[in-house]
């Protein structure tokens, strides 16, 4: 662990270039002027992980651009695990590199790094002049929605090569007469409709395979700005309704609207999952229920159902970089179709076009009666499903810098009081105490 440290914090301090670094010719570099010895501009972009996504990019970035050495900074190689430890260290060492000026070019914005710091102490650059230059750009076939929810300061400070989604699926059969406003229902209007749909019907849940600890922490994370002021780095779990919040999850299980246990096939009134690729849309619910319907999930006044925002890789350019130029380069490269297509990236696309092209695929299967789940089976698509899918990633806007230890700690403190060893306010103190020293470390 001491050496791969050494070697990030050299590699990211541009004294040499080590092996670290999965790009380039592998061997050291004047890094100075950015000149490597081939006459090239050294483009480095440091991550906590090497992937297959990132060779792939380097490669075919490359082949556009043979002026320009991009050069992945890995602290881990693929395949390797990543720990909270390993993300503390690359987390510190990253932040003193940027400090001092001496960082990447091009920056990932993994978990663990505070990029809405970044954003407010100007270290990393608003690349908004910068797309309205680029001719090459074509916003009208992006999807701007979840462009603008990862930017939630103004501004465009991250890209995505791409998303995932968490999305509410609801049984379409079972909840056909059920009176759902999903715009404005909430957890209790959740558990009135559950209660009504399923009594007196053997086997039905409103939720299976879930425990309560996994539910209050979804719950928190689809609210996390209502409980955690990242700026300020304060904390709010000691609130009254953070309290309610535990005891409400408490009684759903206690009154059986909720279970831990697995349910039978369509035996569940719905169910959350996360989407990773436009295939899932059909496979996922499919799974689990004959006629799945795709609704926005119960929630607060303050906030929105709309499916929730998970970004597999958001890209910044460093503000101190002496290559900004090269730097959008490989940004613009990523927003073209021939980026957005590489078989390597992961999750759905920025570009409406390259969904679109996956769920033609999908409906031409679909009308010869030959589309399949992963498991063989053949199914029966409703043709509505993928257009209800496009309506609500259209609206799609929920999106959190998520902090993953604190929702550790919701998680952790929360068994004691499921299990009945402690009060919900007992476990409110607790979860508030160890996530404030978390949020001034």
């Amino acid at each position: 662990m001491v050496k791969r440290l050494r070697t990030i914090l050299a590699t990211i301090a541009a004294v040499t270039m080590t092996a670290c670094s999965t790009g380039g010719s592998g061997g050291e570099t004047e890094t100075k002027d950015k000149v490597s010895e081939g006459g090239k501009t050294i483009l480095t972009l440091s991550t906590m992980k090497s992937t297959p996504f990132y060779e792939a990019l380097e490669k075919k970035f490359e082949a556009k651009y043979p002026d320009i050495d991009l050069q992945i900074q890995a602290y881990k190689k693929a395949g390797e695990e990543n720990n909270i430890g390993d993300r503390d260290e690359y987390r510190k060492s990253i932040n003193t590199a940027l400090l001092s000026g001496k960082g990447p070019d091009i920056l990932e914005l993994t978990e663990g790094l505070p990029s809405d710091d970044y954003v407010e102490k100007g270290l990393i650059l608003n690349m908004d002049a910068l797309m309205k230059q680029d001719g090459t750009l074509k916003q009208d076939n992006m999807h701007m929605n979840v462009l603008k929810a990862l930017n939630p300061k103004g501004g465009t400070y991250a890209i995505p090569s791409g998303f995932y989604l968490r999305a509410f699926i609801g049984n379409g059969e079972a909840l056909k007469d059920a009176g759902i406003n999903e715009k404005t229902w909430t957890w209790q209007d959740f558990v009135d409709i559950a209660k009504k749909v399923t009594q007196g019907k053997n086997g039905f849940v409103a939720m299976a395979e879930y425990t309560p600890d996994m539910l209050v922490q979804e719950m928190m994370i689809d609210s996390y700005s209502l409980y955690v002021d990242r700026a300020a780095k304060k904390a709010r779990f000691d609130s009254q309704e953070f309290i309610a919040m535990l005891k409400q999850v408490k009684k759903m299980y206690d009154d059986g609207v909720m279970t831990a246990e697995s349910a039978e096939f369509g035996k569940q009134l719905f169910f959350s999952a996360v989407l990773r690729e436009p295939a899932d849309v059909i496979n996922v619910p499919h799974m689990v229920l004959n006629k799945p319907l795709l609704l926005q999930k119960p929630h607060s006044g303050e906030q929105s159902g709309n499916m929730r925002i998970i970004p597999t890789t958001q890209l910044a350019i460093v503000v101190k970089t002496p290559a900004q130029k090269e730097a959008w380069k490989l940004m613009s490269f990523l927003l073209s179709e021939e980026g957005q297509l590489l078989p390597e990236r992961e999750g759905f696309s920025l570009f409406k076009s390259v969904n679109g092209q996956k769920f033609d695929e999908i409906k031409e299967k679909i009308h010869a009666g030959s589309y399949k789940l992963p498991d063989g089976q053949t199914v029966k698509v409703e043709a509505e499903e993928l257009t209800r899918f496009t309506q609500l990633l259209d609206i799609t806007d929920q999106y959190s810098i998520l902090d993953l230890k604190v929702i550790s700690i919701v998680g952790e403190e929360s068994l004691a009081y499921f299990s009945g060893q402690k009060s919900a306010e007992e476990v409110a103190k607790l979860v508030q105490n160890r996530s404030t020293t978390l949020l001034n470390e």
